[in-house]
This record gives C-alpha cells, sequence and structure tokens, in this order.
C-alpha cells in the first residue's frame, strides 16, 4: 500500500511539473485612465489547473481566474491604493485576456466610493519564452 501511494503522488507531482504556464507581457496601447491603469502588465497563467497571477511591483499576486472559451480568460484582483487627496481607495481590477488575438482589456472599478469614473485599457500582449 505504501509504494501504491508513493507511485501515486509522484504520478500528480509529474503531471502538475508538465502544466504549461505562459507569461504574457502587455502593452498598453490605448488608455483612460488619468495614471489608475498601469502602461504595462505581465501575467502567468496557467490555464490546465485555472490559475493566474498578475506582476505588481516586483510580486506577482494571485487573481481570481475564470477561463472564457473563445474569448479567452478573464483575470480580477483587488488592490487597496492610497488616495492623492489622503487615505485609501480600495480597487477592483479585471483583465480580459485573448490568447488567440494577443490583446487584452484591463478595467478598473472603485470598490469603497460611488464613483462614476471606470477607467480602462486596452493593448496588445506577446509570450515570454
Amino acid at each position: 500500500m505504501k509504494h501504491l501511494t508513493l507511485a501515486f503522488l509522484a504520478t500528480v507531482f509529474a503531471q502538475s511539473a508538465f502544466a504549461e504556464t505562459k507569461t504574457y507581457v502587455c502593452t498598453m496601447t490605448k488608455q483612460d485612465s488619468r495614471g489608475w491603469i498601469a502602461p504595462e502588465y505581465a501575467f502567468r497563467v496557467d490555464a490546465e489547473n485555472k490559475a493566474a497571477q498578475v506582476a505588481i511591483n516586483p510580486e506577482w499576486l494571485a487573481t481570481r481566474f475564470k477561463d472564457r472559451g473563445a474569448k479567452g480568460y478573464r483575470l480580477s484582483w483587488n488592490r487597496t491604493m492610497t488616495a492623492s487627496a489622503g487615505g485609501n481607495l480600495r480597487v477592483r481590477y479585471q483583465a480580459n485576456l485573448n490568447p488567440t488575438k494577443n490583446s487584452v482589456t484591463v478595467r478598473m472599478a472603485f470598490v469603497s466610493t460611488n464613483a462614476s469614473n471606470k477607467p480602462y485599457g486596452v493593448g496588445t500582449c506577446r509570450v515570454e519564452k
């Protein structure tokens, strides 16, 4: 029984090691942001395991991941940012990444305030090797 368990664990780890993680670097070509949308984003996507990360100031932050089929992937994450007038603002980002068209759309919304301003950006992506 012990050998069977070890063989099973080795198989599981081997399969997860072969899971393909792709890193997309996206440059924003159109922005309506006033500084809320970054000029460039990097995403690590593991579609097989339904997981993704976004690069935020040299760290990788886990995102919520949704596979939308032919429309690509939807990634979303929250951040707390300092407002120019002082205090903190909670914001929610959503990126729609389409790997077949090498495109991305990033939208941002204010979570803790009732602001109608919803900055967005559109960009092109490339896969990093």
